[in-house]
């Protein structure tokens, strides 16, 4: 954890943009490139947390980790008032030391059918760091089992510093865990480059075997000396770590000692070289500097006998700053720096220094948007929000189908973030006869008079200062079903719901049902707050295993709703849901 940073009596000098130093060379970015324009808000104004160290989601619901042992959850929108406490195991955390505590919260992939979610968090009795599973109480996903709790692995903790504790699935769906050196420091117990223990390293494991396999790959799998666990090692106190959404470069802030704080890229079998190296440079010159095979970080800022402490965080893939999507984020805990550098995937090809906050940042989040959000230790959440450059968004369903002839519900636009209010708002090309867009309120209503195959629109705003900002969605129009008028005593047809399959999915699954009478169905999918982001309608005859397919591949990864209507042509119906996870 990066909240002591060694003694030091030095005072605490700002580093001036161009001291970021990209592996080991003093550069300053290229000042031609316009870099992004930011600032912070408050995200959530009525919600304060206790040390808050951790911010995962859950589809678009939200979850804050306490260091004393608490996590709470609450619903991704920036009026929310109330949150519900998700978990509370104080009980076991040991928090005797400033690092450590509850650190690290990840739910598994299958999270919606099988409510297993992992936690780190030190131990007392004997001194430790445990990796836990529980499990969502039955029948409620917002609220845990406190008495589920399963030990995966446990790691003995020589001292009460460097606990490491981000807990992330990869692409791959494996858990990978990291883990502090042991604390002390220069390395005390010798565990950087020991490689019979997980202290110093990034793990990755398989959580589906019992308590846990040892992926095949893994670059000691099957050895009787190391530790099969270990994906990377060589590494001081690996203070969060991210996969990019994007394109699955997997990211890690390292503090350091008393001089460099690094940004590493971290690759299967990869040894980042502490305590040979700190940062880019022999870290004991002339005692062993054998350099042979070590990993340089990516990026790297000094800090000469001086306190600081890097926090690693995300690239950035929300709406609200165009400008800064592809960009990873970086603070530093000690007086609140904020950077961002760009990699291209074989080095940083631009960095800067994004705004000083003086905030005591100690961990990132972000939601299913792409939307990154920084915690501090005055207890609030904060996002970015744009000072320049385009206007940002909130979140957005890409594409929108509707039915002809058949009236929509309003659908409602994002507002733009950043800029001088009032904005004003725009669709284009003309929507479709039937349908209108109400600039005022953003949203669209009216009855589709045509079909429309899948077309490309449009949605701008423009603040008083005239900066712009677009988002692109699709609209489709899809025929209207020839209803049968049935006589309007009809009676209410039965329908049997079998679900969807597969679920969870990435691109579709098909909705099966039943029907005894011939009948019009509709399906709906829904958001967790309720909008709806598709819609199906077709007329079926009487018979088994019908079906309607659910495209999600744009959607954004999550919970959603899937709501079912039956009618006859007396528009009577049978209304049934159930629930879709899209990875």
């Amino acid at each position: 954890m990066p909240f002591q940073p060694e003694p030091s009596t030095a005072r605490i000098r700002p580093i001036r943009h161009c001291e970021v130093i990209l592996l080991a060379l003093l550069v300053c970015p290229d000042l031609a490139l316009a870099q992004p324009k930011v600032a912070l808000e408050v995200a959530f104004p009525e919600l304060r947390f206790t040390r808050p160290v951790d911010l995962q989601h859950e589809g678009q619901q939200l979850f804050v980790v306490e260091q004393a042992g608490r996590i709470w959850t609450f619903e991704n929108d920036p009026t929310v008032t109330e949150r519900h406490l998700f978990l509370d195991i104080r009980d076991r955390v040991r928090t005797s030391n400033n690092e450590e505590g509850l650190l690290g919260l990840a739910f598994h992939p299958d999270y919606a059918t099988n409510g297993y979610f992992y936690v780190y968090y030190s131990a007392s009795s004997p001194r430790r760091t445990v990796l836990a599973r529980y499990s969502a109480s039955a029948g409620n996903t917002l609220q845990a089992d406190k008495d589920s709790e399963s030990v995966l692995l446990a790691v003995q903790q020589p001292a009460g510093n460097h606990n490491g504790g981000q807990i992330a699935f990869g692409p791959d769906s494996l858990l990978y865990i990291a883990f502090g050196d042991g604390g002390g420091a220069n390395d005390t117990f010798r565990n950087g480059q020991d490689r019979t223990s997980l202290l110093g390293t990034i793990a990755r494991i398989d959580v589906n075997q019992s308590p846990y396999g040892i992926p095949a790959d893994n670059p000691f799998a099957g050895s009787t000396v190391f530790r099969e666990e270990i994906y990377a090692w060589g590494l001081r106190n690996p203070w969060r770590f991210s996969f990019d959404r994007a394109t699955g470069i997997l990211y890690a802030g390292d503090v350091g000692q008393n001089a460099i704080e690094e940004i590493d890229v971290i690759t299967k079998g990869g040894n980042y070289g502490w305590n040979i190296m700190e940062g880019g440079r022999c870290f004991r010159p002339p005692i062993g500097c054998d350099q042979s095979g070590l990993i340089a970080p990516i990026l790297e800022y000094n800090h000469p006998g001086m306190p600081a402490s890097v926090t690693g965080g995300y690239v950035y893939r929300g709406p609200g700053v165009p400008d800064l999507v592809g960009w990873y984020l970086f603070a530093d805990y000690v007086d609140g720096r904020l950077w961002g550098l760009v990699y291209d995937g074989n080095t940083v090809t631009h960095n800067a220094l994004l705004l000083n906050s003086r905030l005591t940042i100690s961990s990132f989040g972000i939601d299913h948007a792409g939307e990154v959000y920084l915690l501090a230790f005055d207890g609030f959440v904060y996002r970015l929000l744009a000072t320049g450059g385009k206007l940002g968004f909130e979140a957005f369903a890409k594409d929108l189908s509707f039915v002809q002839g058949v009236t929509i519900s309003d659908v409602v636009f994002p507002a733009a973030r950043g800029g001088t209010t009032p904005y004003t708002y725009s669709i284009a090309p003309a929507l479709p006869e039937g349908l209108a867009f109400d600039a005022s309120t953003r949203t669209i209503s009216g009855t589709p008079a045509d079909s429309l195959a899948p077309v490309s629109f449009e949605y701008a705003a423009t603040d008083a200062s005239g900066r712009n900002g677009a988002l692109s969605f699709t609209l489709e129009i899809k025929g209207s079903p020839r209803l049968t008028r049935d006589p309007p005593l009809d009676p209410l047809p039965s329908f049997v719901l079998h679900g969807n399959h597969p679920n969870p999915f990435t691109r579709q699954t098909q909705v099966t049902f039943d029907l005894a009478t011939s009948a019009t169905v509709s399906l709906e999918v829904l958001d967790l707050l309720g909008r709806r982001v598709s819609l199906h309608r077709r007329t079926f005859a009487a018979g088994e295993g019908h079906m309607i397919r659910i495209d999600g591949e744009d959607l954004p990864s999550g919970l959603y709703l899937c709501r079912v209507s039956v009618s006859t042509g007396s528009r009577q119906s049978v209304k049934s849901t159930t629930l879709l996870r899209i990875h």
